[in-house]
C-alpha cells in the first residue's frame, strides 16, 4: 500500500537522509523546508514499486550544485523542470529521487504534490554520490542511450539532450555559474530503476530517521550510536577539526578534513560527499563506504557545514550495509573524482566495482 506522508514523516526523513547523504546530498533543514512545502501544496504518497505497473515511466528530479555555493533558485524551479520536460514531448507518470540526502531524499516532492505525482520508492541511490553520471543507474553503458535533462536556475532554463556524460557537464556548468538548481532528467521504465537502482531506499531512510529522533533524546552519542547500529557500522572517533580546506570548483565543493582524536590524526576528503579516509596513510574508508560526521548533540552535519575548531562524531558503515544502485559500479565513474581529489579510488574498489 502506499504510504501518506506525515508533518512527522518529514522530520524523519530529513534526519534519516542527511545520515545516508555521507557529508553531501544538501541541507537537512533545507529538505525540511522543502519537505514541509511539499504537504502545504498537497498530498504526497510514497509508492513501493510494486505498487504501480512495471512499464510506468518515472522521471528522476535532484538539486544539482555546490553546497556552499549560494543562488537564487526557487522552489518552484523543480515545479517548472519536470514541466519542461513535459512540453519537449518527454512523457513520465511518476518520480523518483537521486539519492538519499538531507535535502535530495525529497526529489521530486513539489512536482508531485503540484502536478498530482506519485512518488516512487526507487531512488537511483540509496546514498547520496557526487556527480549525475554515478546517480544514472548505468544509463550511460548503454549503446545509443539518449540523455536528456532539464534543467531550472534563476532566470535560466536549458533543455539538453546527447549522452549522459555530455548532458551531465551542461547541467553542472550550468549548477557552477548559478548555484544550485533544479533538474529532472531521464525518465525511464520502473523496471529498469528496480533493476538498477535502490528500491526501498526511501522507506529504509524514512524508518532510520525516525529510529534517530527517539535516540537524540537519550543524547548525542547514544543517537550516534543508535543510528551505527541500525545500519550496521561503527564510531570510528570522537574528534577535533583541526584544519578545513574547501574550494569551489565546477559546481562541487572540493576539500579535506583533518581530525586529531587522542593523538591520532585522520584525514578525510570530500567531494561534496565524502570520498576517502586515511589514518596514518591507511585507508580505513573508500566511497560508497558511507562516511558521515555527527554534531555533539548527535546530528547528522555536511562536510560544507563543519568548520575548523568544531568537534565531531567520525563515522563509517561499510557500502555493502546500504543500497546502492548500478550507477557507482562502473570503475569509469570514478576517474574524474580521483582527478580532483588526487587520491586513488578504483584499486580500493576490488570486488564492488563491474567491468
Amino acid at each position: 500500500m502506499p504510504r501518506r506522508i506525515t508533518e512527522e514523516d518529514v522530520e524523519a526523513l530529513s534526519l534519516g537522509g542527511a545520515i545516508l547523504g555521507g557529508g553531501g546530498g544538501g541541507s537537512p533543514e533545507g529538505g525540511r523546508r522543502k519537505g514541509l512545502l511539499a504537504l502545504e501544496i498537497g498530498d504526497i504518497w510514497l509508492y513501493p514499486p510494486e505498487e504501480l505497473p512495471e512499464d510506468a515511466v518515472v522521471a528522476t528530479v535532484v538539486a544539482l550544485g555546490a553546497p556552499t555555493q549560494r543562488g537564487g533558485m526557487k522552489p518552484s524551479g523543480f515545479i517548472r523542470a519536470a514541466q519542461l520536460l513535459w512540453e519537449a514531448g518527454v512523457d513520465f507518470e511518476g518520480v523518483i529521487a537521486a539519492e538519499n540526502g538531507g535535502y535530495n531524499s525529497f526529489g521530486g516532492w513539489l512536482p508531485a504534490a503540484a502536478l498530482g505525482l506519485p512518488v516512487v520508492d526507487a531512488p537511483c541511490d540509496g546514498r547520496a554520490h557526487p556527480t549525475a553520471v554515478m546517480g544514472s543507474m548505468g544509463l550511460h553503458r548503454l549503446e545509443g542511450y539518449r540523455s536528456v535533462k532539464a534543467v531550472v536556475a534563476e532566470g535560466v532554463e536549458v533543455l539538453a539532450w546527447g549522452s549522459v556524460e555530455a548532458t551531465s557537464r551542461i547541467a553542472r556548468m550550468v549548477a557552477s555559474e548559478r548555484g544550485i538548481v533544479a533538474m529532472a532528467r531521464d525518465p525511464i521504465a520502473l523496471s529498469y530503476a528496480v533493476e538498477h537502482g535502490a528500491p526501498g531506499a526511501l522507506s529504509k531512510a524514512l524508518e532510520l530517521g525516525h529510529h534517530a529522533l527517539k535516540a537524540l533524546r537519550e543524547g548525542g552519542e547514544e543517537a550516534v550510536r543508535a543510528a551505527m547500529d541500525f545500519l550496521g557500522g561503527w564510531i570510528l572517533c570522537r574528534c577535533r577539526v583541526g584544519r578545513k580546506h574547501l574550494e569551489t570548483r565546477g559546481g562541487f565543493d572540493v576539500g579535506l578534513l583533518e581530525v586529531e582524536a587522542e593523538g591520532e590524526n585522520y584525514e578525510l576528503t570530500f567531494l561534496n560527499e565524502y570520498m576517502t579516509l586515511e589514518h596514518g596513510g591507511h585507508r580505513v574508508a573508500t566511497f560508497p563506504d558511507l562516511i558521515s560526521t555527527f554534531d555533539l548533540e548527535g546530528r547528522p552535519i555536511t562536510s560544507a557545514a563543519v568548520e575548523e575548531g568544531d568537534t565531531v562524531y567520525v563515522t563509517v558503515v561499510p557500502k555493502e550495509r546500504i543500497p546502492t544502485g548500478d550507477g557507482v559500479r562502473y570503475p569509469e565513474v570514478y576517474e574524474p573524482v580521483e582527478r580532483a581529489l588526487g587520491k586513488p579510488m578504483i584499486q580500493h574498489l576490488k570486488g564492488f566495482l563491474r567491468e
